[in-house]
Parts: C-alpha cells; sequence; structure tokens
C-alpha cells in the first residue's frame, strides 16, 4: 500500500482515514485510473501463522472503475484477455518509477508501468477436525 506521505501519493488519492472505517470513495478520482497501466503484486497469507503461501504478479490496463471495484484487463503471457477486480480503495495504488519490472511468476519484463498496486490477502483459517 502507499504510505500516507503525500509526496508518494498520486493526486487522484484521497486523504488518509481511520484504519477501520471504509475507503472513502471519490468517482471522479476514481475516473482517473481509467487507462492507466498497472503492475499488480498479490501475497496470499496462510491465516494462522502468517506465512506466504503464495504470491501472483499480473499487469494490464485499468479499465473500469467504481465503489464495487477496479477492474484491470490483464496482459502478458499467463493471465492474457481476462478480467481482475481489485478492491475500490484508490489509495493502494501508487505511481511507478520509470524502468522495467521483472515479474518473479512469470519472468515477464514490464516497462514503464504508470501504477504499482499490492495486496495481502489473507486465507480463511481451516476447520478443525
Amino acid at each position: 500500500m502507499a504510505s500516507d506521505d503525500s509526496a508518494d501519493r498520486p493526486p487522484w488519492t484521497p486523504p488518509a482515514e481511520p484504519p477501520d472505517s471504509k475507503p472513502l470513495w471519490n468517482q471522479a478520482e476514481g475516473d482517473l485510473l481509467v487507462g492507466q497501466y498497472v503492475l499488480v503484486g498479490i501475497t496470499y497469507v496462510a491465516s494462522a501463522d502468517k506465512t506466504a503461501t503464495t504470491h501472483v504478479q499480473f499487469h494490464g490496463k485499468i479499465t473500469k472503475v467504481d465503489e464495487n471495484g477496479i477492474a484491470v484487463t490483464c496482459e502478458g503471457k499467463t493471465w492474457c484477455g481476462q478480467i481482475a477486480t481489485l478492491p475500490p480503495d484508490l489509495k493502494a495504488f501508487r505511481k511507478a518509477n520509470p524502468g522495467e519490472y521483472r515479474l518473479l511468476s512469470t519472468e515477464e519484463v514490464v516497462k514503464d508501468p504508470d501504477l504499482l498496486t499490492t495486496w495481502t490477502i489473507n486465507e480463511p483459517s481451516k476447520p478443525s477436525k
């Protein structure tokens, strides 16, 4: 996630909010994401011990943004053509530095994406037997 330092936050990022609140939504600011090329990283974490179980990386153009989610039309050799929907949290996106980004999961190189976003997903606990 992006830091709360305003220098690190893109202009469409809303101000920081209390941690337990629902993310603020501003459609006009969300619309500025449409057409941007984003590199996405997702880490799945086991609920019991917080150990990373899986890492997924993909990239593509943001094609739709609303209060229900942020749609990314994926490109590249693994996910090409698939639509990934990310949570509608504008502050999770940060401007990417120019350069080449190598995806560890696919060895693809993405040149000069507009944005970066990372997510951590806690896997649900497995019921005891």
